[in-house]
């Protein structure tokens, strides 16, 4: 064990979380028109095309209701659209429309900035420590959980 005085490890990350995700939820809404949660959900289709909802509850760790209310938001706007998968027509698969990939091209742009402005003064060697700890991280917790499922 590392310490065992002080806030808790868990504590200080929440708390970055909470104060980053509404600060930049203000940015996004105010810029963009949407919230932080749905240009994470644009991101995610970005990244993944073809993505079905069922496949973005697990990598976004979000509840199913909620995912659906961000996909219809998404839709009603016109920045993404569903198409019958190829292999299955019970599965519906999400794209980015045009208009979502110029939203996501400016989402990019407001994000990379944030980035630079809150981790702007980390060196190179900081920032690679900080990513390789993180990841280090999410895969110890991903395995915990996993242990805890047995």
């Amino acid at each position: 064990m590392k310490s065992t005085s002080g806030p808790y490890l868990t504590y200080k990350l929440e708390l970055i979380q909470t104060q980053a995700i509404k600060a930049a939820d203000r940015i996004y809404k105010k810029d963009i028109g949407l919230s932080l949660r749905e240009i994470r959900l644009l991101r995610f289709i970005h990244d993944y095309p073809k993505i079905t909802a069922t496949d973005l509850v697990g990598k976004m760790v979000l509840d199913k209701a909620l995912l659906s209310k961000n996909i219809a938001v998404l839709e009603k706007k016109g920045l993404i659209k569903r198409e019958t998968s190829s292999h299955d027509s019970r599965v519906q698969c999400l794209f980015l429309t045009e208009d979502g990939e110029k939203v996501w091209q400016q989402a990019e742009i407001i994000g990379r900035g944030l980035e630079n402005i809150t981790f702007g003064s980390f060196s190179d060697e900081e920032w690679e420590n900080l990513h390789a700890s993180l990841d280090k991280l999410i895969e110890l917790v991903n395995k915990w959980q996993a242990s805890l499922k047995k």
